[in-house]
């Protein structure tokens, strides 16, 4: 008799890489970074399609606001405009060119996210929102959309920690208010089929030269509690500038960290190449394949499928014959 089963995961590690921000000019770094393979094929399974920046001030001109701007401000004020959102459609030939799955922040759901319906695939959007803004109402409304055109959905930890940095990295801690409000997040994401913690840091006084200190501990809890999530890490957004020659070798020792026997971090989130926001926290696509290779040495990474794949696997057995 033959049963179906689902097919064992293949892999335990995946690597999201590319630029803070896309534009006309690094786009072409894409395809460069969607040719990083080792004996087995390509091990970078996703990269950065971001159209919108989430700025600290506005520039009414645009500048560092990403390439989306000017389009979105025109959807603002007529959302039924003929108006296409270039990141979408960068995101559309990126797929289906290269099989990877794109990541991108999502300020505005109900204008960003129907430019990528019809044009990213089941499977293929991952859309996170912004550190700074902790609102459950944007990502229940970012799941919509990830529910019906089955996308993922990412959720960053704030910035604030409400803590000190001794007492969140400590594993006998119970909870800090970070924790609670991310964890919080999750709740309103239920119903999506992938749901992704994304660790950048916090921001806190002890910090030193990180641009946000990193808080294992904090993170392992929340995983804890939304055991059906997945853990990434931002280590671009944690080391920052001034740690930037550290970047690899931070992000290769927390891959190696352990939870309940099997791994903390499911997943990178990591700035790579050139771009016109956050440059200095960048590593090089040199630097972004020597990682992935040394993270292949020791974890199963995560290759890019064409759409629609189908991971089942046929299980052969005759029934009273232990099958």
């Amino acid at each position: 008799m033959i049963y179906l089963a689902e097919q064992l995961t293949t892999y335990d590690l995946e690597i999201i890489a590319g630029p803070c921000s896309i534009n006309q000019t690094n786009i072409n770094e894409i395809w460069q970074i969607a040719d990083i393979r080792d004996a087995n094929g390509p091990i970078v399974s996703g990269t950065r399609v971001v159209g919108l920046k989430s700025r600290t001030e506005l520039d009414p001109l645009g500048n560092g606001m990403g390439i989306d701007f000017k389009a979105l401000e025109l959807l603002d004020q007529d959302p039924g405009a003929d108006v296409i959102l270039p990141s979408a459609k960068i995101a559309e030939d990126v797929v289906r060119e290269t099989h990877m799955l794109v990541a991108t922040e999502v300020m505005e759901p109900h204008i960003q996210l129907p430019q990528f319906a019809g044009r990213v695939p089941e499977g293929k959007l991952l859309a996170w929102n912004p550190s700074v803004n902790q609102l459950g109402w944007q990502v229940r409304r970012t799941s919509v959309y990830a529910m019906r055109h089955g996308w993922s959905i990412g959720l960053k930890n704030g910035k604030a920690l409400g803590a000190t940095l001794s007492e969140a990295d400590d594993p006998n801690a119970v909870s800090t208010p970070m924790e609670k409000t991310w964890a919080g997040l999750a709740t309103y994401a239920a119903g999506v089929n992938e749901v992704i913690l994304i660790h950048r840091g916090v921001d806190v006084p002890e910090k030193g030269d990180y641009r946000n200190a990193p808080v294992h501990e904090a993170a392992r809890r929340v995983k804890q509690r939304n055991p059906d999530t997945k853990l990434f890490l931002d280590p671009s957004h944690i080391c920052g500038p001034k740690l930037r020659d550290t970047i690899v070798d931070f992000t290769v020792q927390s891959m190696h960290m352990k939870n309940n026997g099997g791994w903390l971090y499911d997943g990178v989130l990591i700035e790579a190449g050139t771009s016109d926001t956050d440059t200095r926290q960048h590593i090089s696509l040199r630097e972004l394949e020597d990682l992935a290779r040394e993270l292949s040495a020791h974890r199963r990474l995560r290759s890019p499928e064409p759409a629609g794949t189908i991971f089942r696997s046929v299980v052969v057995g005759v029934r009273g014959q232990g099958a």
